[in-house]
């Protein structure tokens, strides 16, 4: 997708109210979920909450297994799998709350 002049120019002036707290490409992808008026998917903290500051909803790592479980891209056996990969190479996930809600899924079809 094409971040248009008009939501460059914004992502340029986000530093100024946020600081540091993300790099410029997050900035343009934040810029771009304003745009697009769509949520944005990141893990990182400092993006959430310059997202949060700007209406922009924020989805993160267990929202995007839920939703390929849901509509059936992954299994539950493989959103787990994907989670488990995860917890091995030290990401920072809520491992019980993300097992909780991958596990129930599998009640519900």
């Amino acid at each position: 997708m094409e971040v248009t002049s008009a939501y460059v120019e914004y992502a340029f002036q986000l530093p100024e109210q946020y600081g540091d707290v993300a790099c410029h490409n997050d900035y343009l992808a934040l810029a771009l979920a304003k745009q697009e008026g769509c949520p944005l998917l990141t893990g990182d903290q400092g993006l959430k909450q310059a997202s949060l500051g700007e209406d922009v909803s924020v989805m993160g790592t267990v929202w995007l297994l839920r939703a390929m479980v849901e509509n059936r891209l992954l299994s539950v056996d493989e959103a787990l799998n994907a989670l488990g990969l995860m917890k091995t190479r030290k990401r920072r996930l809520p491992w019980t709350e993300a097992e909780r809600i991958l596990r129930g899924l599998d009640h519900d079809e």
